[in-house]
């Protein structure tokens, strides 16, 4: 199956299914969708989405974003506003304090989200969608403006959580690079002169490897393990792990 789906409407949008597990499991196809911008769907892509069974949107874009470039509705989806900003403060202070400038410019942005009490409260949202996506030919699809940061997080969250290798994620996370190089659309949509300048900066800034590494390095310096950050964070335990697992792992 094709892991880059280039639907009419859709920015950067991908298949999750397929990715192998430290289990000797593999993500299952159909489930799991992670995207840009959807706010341009045409009736074909729609149809395509109808079949390949979306149930869940989750759309982490600022309230602003959202209402200015609503996403496209259906009657076979439902959308859940779940947006990732306006962060508290409090993580950016504990991404600082192990920083030190040794991360890129995404990499602080990414440390601060995850380790902001209002970050974590949206993923945290992120993860009781996923644990309700539990019906057979039905999907979630996650997605933020660019489909690089908010929902690279996300994706970067739920692919740890499943067991895939960090290597694998890494290369998931850099493959949104390939959509600055081919969407000539792109400027039009992320970069909007009258928004969020800090929000157009993110957009525009292309994927690094730092950037994820840096995540990693801030979790483990702040709740020791990964598995920590998910029950302690994300309020996913063992039992809700599990669960995930059975859902979207064979």
């Amino acid at each position: 199956m094709k892991r880059i789906l280039n639907l009419e409407g859709a920015i950067n949008l991908r298949e999750l299914g397929g990715y192998p597990t430290k289990d000797g499991t593999t993500i299952k196809y159909n489930k799991l969708l992670r995207s840009g911008d959807i706010s341009n769907l045409t009736g074909k892509s729609l149809a395509y989405l109808k079949n390949y069974g979306l149930k869940y949107v989750v759309d982490f874009r600022s309230n602003d974003e959202q209402r200015n470039w609503a996403d496209t509705t259906s009657d076979f989806y439902k959308i859940y506003s779940d947006p990732v900003y306006p962060l508290k403060g409090n993580g950016d202070k504990l991404a600082g304090i192990i920083n030190q400038g040794n991360y890129s410019y995404l990499g602080m942005i990414y440390q601060s989200v995850v380790l902001d009490t209002h970050g974590q409260q949206a993923y945290k949202l992120f993860f009781d969608l996923m644990l309700h996506n539990n019906q057979p030919e039905q999907s979630l699809l996650f997605h933020c403006a660019a489909g690089k940061d908010r929902t690279g997080i996300g994706a970067l969250l739920i692919l740890k959580a499943l067991g895939v290798d960090d290597e694998i994620i890494t290369k998931d996370y850099l493959m949104t690079n390939l959509m600055y190089e081919n969407d000539q659309t792109i400027d039009n949509i992320l970069n909007d002169k009258d928004g969020n300048q800090d929000v157009n900066q993110m957009n525009m800034t292309k994927g690094d490897l730092e950037s994820i590494t840096s995540v990693f390095q801030a979790i483990e310096h702040y709740y020791g393990s990964f598995e920590n950050y998910l029950d302690k964070a994300l309020d996913i335990d063992a039992d809700k792990l599990a669960q995930l697992k059975a859902i979207y792992t064979e």
